[in-house]
């Protein structure tokens, strides 16, 4: 059972979207939702959890996920978008199952007509469905006699799991009787209109861990192979026959299923040596993983809350597929939908990037429908499954994205820049320096300093120092502090961290670490960055090539705390031709254009004399 096509209107944030989930022939691919807070991705995944739980209600009765006669999801007018009378939604799974729902602000009355604004024909349909004196209609998957038995077969052989934001487990140390629960023995019902397998995944260890027990339970007890060896005669006293039996390993489909399990295990707690699954005796029937004698795990209650949460994803798979009337002989023999929000939730981001998408491609033929804030997730999808091996989708528009599109990558790397790694780059460099080293601001500071020293015979003084741009003046005052932090036995060339003018940095030195602000020139009309030192005449001149090149606001007059005040009329480096600028100088400037440049030349002596 996939989803193949959804369709929302005026849902929420979500004006308009209507589109086909990604497959590659029969074989789904992942599809994953990305947006900032509020763009609609919980809002869409409830449409198709809604079918889910819709179909399971239906044909398992004495199971339901909700009471009878409830919704699961609630329809009401605040879902309706702003300014708009109706909302409309659709979802199309294979099968030919679907449900539709729709919500309208005006009660239907007799002689009503069809909202001016409704063009989507299934929203017209659904809208001719709503009773009179109604506003609403939920058209569920069970439209015929003959459906309930085609989605009994459908769910009896797929995997169908929703795994929402506030699914979460006790961690091991708040209490000791769920450290040392003992694994039990499933109590599994089998009567008709009962499921034993549930749509919805909130908190599933203890039932995987009572799954567990059974398997590795039936594998070493009822599936073990053994090859029986008569005793020649010679050998026999008192004409004995008993034979040899040699042990010859497992077979069966608990043992598939072991070691299914196992590797999802294995790869989990990061072992590369084969793994097992140990029994506690049974005063502790705690089920641990071990390494041949070795115990590396003592109860999956002690795992971390990232990998407890990828046990529970991935295992609970495997355990829903297990307890269904489908034939589980490998990973790639499990089918159906997997619906995750936030799937990186309690996950550190080696988590995310490197082993949450090597999981999910072990099941290739399960669709995964998930929602992310991760930029590191989605780079790790892209490096798994190739560009085109997963759907990548922006909300609330959902149009569907590459994933340097993502917003969120240039807000992450401002965070990642602030961390631990990015201080170990910067001492690796000054450690591993076999030449002076000087960090500036941006990539044009480093052209315009090494074309001035060509124009201005200053190439000698700096053919021997390597240049750096750190990526503005917050990255500057983070190498100053990294590289003034190393020992100075550690530090083989000076390391000079040089600001632009308008840094609200300071002069200073720590053994062979300089911390230099470029003096600021008045009378440019730049007052900001590198450009600082280039002059009015300089600067019009390149204007006049391309006005883009500088933003100018013409003095004006204005009121500061009741005051009238002048602001003087300021120059500022357009920021998208900051570039462009800076290579048409290079290539046109001559020695007098960067005369200003002195002042760096003066620092750098200074300090590499």
């Amino acid at each position: 059972m996939y989803a193949e096509r959804i369709q929302l209107v005026n849902y929420g944030p979500i004006d308009h979207i209507d589109m086909a989930f990604p497959f590659d022939g029969n074989r789904p691919k992942p599809a994953v939702f990305v947006g900032k807070n509020g763009s609609g991705k919980s809002n869409l995944l409830s449409h198709i959890v809604n079918g889910l739980v819709a179909a399971h209600d239906a044909v398992f009765p004495y199971s339901r996920t909700i009471q009878a006669d409830q919704i699961y999801k609630l329809r009401s007018n605040a879902y309706i978008a702003v300014n708009r009378d109706y909302y409309f939604g659709k979802v199309d799974y294979s099968d030919g199952i679907s449900v539709t729902e729709i919500r309208t602000l005006q009660r239907k009355q007799e002689g009503s007509s069809i909202p001016a604004t409704m063009m989507e024909p299934d929203a017209q349909i659904a809208w001719g469905q709503i009773p009179l004196g109604g506003n609403d209609h939920f058209v569920g998957p069970v439209k015929r006699a003959e459906d309930e038995r085609k989605i009994r077969d459908v769910l009896s052989t797929n995997c169908v799991l929703y795994f929402p934001p506030n699914r979460f487990e006790e961690p091991a140390w708040l209490n000791i009787d769920k450290l040392n629960a003992r694994a039990e023995y499933m109590d599994l019902q089998h009567r008709t209109g009962h499921s034993d397998r549930h749509v919805i995944v909130l908190s599933p260890l203890q039932g995987i861990q009572r799954w567990l027990f059974e398997v590795v339970f039936d594998h070493r007890v009822f599936e073990i192979n053994t090859t029986h060896l008569p005793i020649p005669p010679e050998f026999r006293r008192d004409d004995v026959t008993y034979p040899i039996v040699l042990f010859d390993g497992y077979q069966g489909q608990s043992t598939a299923l072991y070691e299914m399990a196992l590797d999802v295990v294995r790869r989990i707690i990061g072992q590369t040596a084969p793994v097992r699954l140990g029994i506690g005796p049974r005063q502790n029937r705690a089920i641990s993983v071990m390494s041949g004698d070795q115990t590396i795990i003592p109860n999956i209650f002690q795992l971390s809350s990232g990998e407890t949460s990828l046990l529970n994803l991935f295992l609970a798979i495997l355990r829903d597929v297990d307890l269904s009337d489908a034939s589980l002989t490998s990973l790639d023999s499990a089918k159906g939908i997997v619906v995750v929000d936030e799937i990186e939730l309690h996950l550190h981001v080696n988590l995310q990037y490197d082993l949450l998408p090597q999981l999910i491609k072990l099941f290739p033929n399960v669709q995964f429908i998930v929602t992310t804030q991760s930029p590191l997730f989605v780079l790790g999808m892209e490096r798994e499954f190739g560009i085109d091996g997963f759907g990548l989708y922006h909300l609330p528009r959902g149009d569907q994205i590459s994933p340097e599109e993502f917003g969120e990558f240039g807000a992450a790397y401002q965070v990642f820049a602030e961390t631990s790694a990015f201080y170990d780059d910067v001492r690796t460099a000054v450690k591993e320096s076999q030449r002076p080293l000087v960090f500036v601001d941006g990539v044009t500071d480093v052209k315009y300093i090494q074309k001035a020293a060509e124009l201005l015979g200053k190439s000698p003084m700096i053919e021997n120092v390597e240049f750096r741009p750190a990526g503005g003046d917050g990255q500057l005052t983070k190498i100053w502090n990294s590289a003034r932090a190393l020992a100075a036995d550690l530090i083989p060339e000076k390391v000079i961290v040089l600001h632009d003018c308008d840094s609200n940095g300071t002069n200073a030195e720590e053994g062979d670490v300089f911390r230099r602000v470029v003096p600021k020139q008045s009378k440019n009309p730049i007052q900001k960055g590198v450009e600082n030192l280039f002059s009015e005449s300089t600067l019009t001149e390149a204007m006049h090539h391309k006005p883009a090149f500088i933003d100018v606001t013409p003095e004006h007059p204005s009121t500061l705390r009741g005051e009238s005040i002048t602001i003087p009329e300021q120059w500022v480096v357009n920021a998208d031709e900051k570039s462009n600028m800076c290579d048409w100088l290079c290539t046109n400037g001559v020695a007098e254009d960067f005369g200003n440049f002195h002042v760096i030349f003066d620092i750098l002596g200074e300090i590499l004399d």
